[in-house]
């Protein structure tokens, strides 16, 4: 707004003031035409001024106005980008809620259609089976009747019932007699089962033992064998040892005559006559001297 009033001005004195200069006659005439022509365009410029600065008021209040309507709907839109949002945000809830709903709901009817179909075959059963009974119920109507016919001959049961009693007692002792028979075949199998098994291992010792005893009698008589053997050769040693105690005396005889030879010849010999090493170290003595005089005699008569 400030520059459009510059402008004004600018345009005004322009066209209005800056014009050329009359001379000094003109002047004096014209002065007042033209000081009342000059303050009636100032009265028209306030006026206009006037104007504008009113019709500016008017326009900033309506922009305030505006900028107030545009803060305003901003907030407004804010709020509306907000419950859109909290709408998307519980619209996806809603989904995912839906969703798993559904989920849960399949799976429910499927177990639901199972369900159904498990009670159709237990129905289809229990159908089955009802007939069977009605079978069997119509098949036993005749056990009454002949019980009632058992009664009216028999003086020990006055009604059914006293039937069912003794049958059920006989049921009951025949049950406990069966488990009690099982029982017992159980104890009769484990002993069968102990005695087998003993009768194996005492078998398998058995069989061990009697190897054992041929391996013992292997042995006697493979020691009675060298028994035999040792014998012969004791005897052997024997009859040896008696030659060689024969040959050892006659050896000792011999060695003694000759320390006996030695020990006459050379006086300086006295050695024990049972020590026989010491003997035979006189007597080998005795003939290193003489081989030595045989030496010296030898070079005697060489020379």
């Amino acid at each position: 707004m400030g520059k459009k009033l510059e402008d004004y001005f600018k345009t005004f004195f322009e066209e209005n003031l800056m014009v050329k200069l009359p001379d000094q006659e003109t002047i004096f005439a014209t002065s007042a035409m033209q000081l009342l022509e000059k303050r009636r365009e100032l009265t028209e410029v306030e006026v206009d001024l006037a104007n504008q600065k009113e019709e500016f008021q008017v326009k900033r209040k309506i922009l305030k106005q505006r900028r107030e309507e545009l803060v305003k709907k901003e907030e407004e839109l804010k709020q509306s980008i907000q419950k859109f949002d909290r709408f998307l945000k519980e619209n996806d809830a809603k989904r995912i809620r839906a969703k798993n709903k559904r989920v849960t709901e399949t799976e429910l009817i499927k177990q639901k259609e199972k369900d159904i179909l498990k009670l159709q075959y237990e129905l289809e059963y229990l159908t089955r089976r009802r007939e069977d009974l009605k079978s069997k119920v119509e098949a036993y109507a005749i056990y009454p009747k002949y019980l009632e016919k058992v009664i009216k001959v028999s003086s020990e049961f006055r009604n059914i019932q006293m039937v069912n009693h003794r049958f059920k007692a006989l049921f009951h002792t025949y049950d406990t007699l069966f488990r009690r028979y099982q029982r017992n075949q159980e104890i009769v199998k484990t002993v069968k089962t102990e005695l087998n098994n003993f009768i194996t291992e005492k078998s398998n010792e058995n069989m061990e033992y009697q190897n054992k005893l041929i391996s013992l009698k292997s042995s006697l008589e493979a020691a009675k064998s060298k028994t035999l053997k040792w014998e012969s050769a004791w005897v052997h040693i024997q009859n040896t040892a008696a030659k060689g105690t024969l040959n050892l005396g006659m050896i000792k005889m011999a060695i003694f005559n000759l320390y006996a030879h030695v020990k006459n010849t050379d006086s300086d010999f006295d050695t024990v006559t049972e020590d026989t090493d010491a003997q035979l170290t006189a007597v080998q003595e005795y003939i290193l001297q003489l081989r030595e005089i045989m030496q010296d005699f030898k070079r005697m008569e060489n020379s």
